[in-house]
């Protein structure tokens, strides 16, 4: 039984922290093709963060010629692609030209109100940057 506050205490999402753990390569690699094949140079980064982060979805991978996110984590990685890929669509040519040229710098002003909302600013000194996730995206949708 949960008292009060027990619910006041927020939960870690596993497969969100493990997905936001991983490098920017990694990521994107994920994004261009979450139910295919992970690429091999991508494997050991995928499994070990997915070993100390994500475990209950993990536990049964191993390190393999051939390895696939499990179900779960694809689906989470298929619901972060489509939010995303909502938001690309809904932007003007213009928008779209500006966030390809933001990459890993902050993002403008004019930028802020074109936002995708299911994701947070990352605060700098007086400036924002767009979450890591976001930019992995852009990257591979401007490509």
């Amino acid at each position: 039984m949960m008292n009060e506050s027990d619910a006041s205490v927020p939960t870690i999402d596993p497969i969100a922290s493990w997905f936001t753990a991983l490098g920017s390569r990694a990521r994107r690699a994920l994004f261009a093709a979450p139910r295919g094949e992970v690429p091999q140079k991508y494997v050991d980064e995928v499994l070990a963060k997915g070993h100390k982060l994500a475990l209950s979805w993990f536990s049964e991978s191993t390190n393999s010629e051939s390895v696939r996110l499990p179900e779960a984590v694809a689906d989470y990685v298929d619901g972060v692609l489509a939010a995303l890929q909502r938001w690309w669509i809904g932007l003007s040519n213009e928008h779209r030209l500006q966030w390809a040229e933001v990459e890993n710098g902050p993002v403008p002003n004019s930028l802020h109100i074109s936002y995708p909302d299911a994701f947070e600013f990352v605060p700098g000194d007086d400036v924002v940057y767009a979450d890591p996730q976001v930019i992995d995206f852009v990257a591979v949708a401007a490509a």
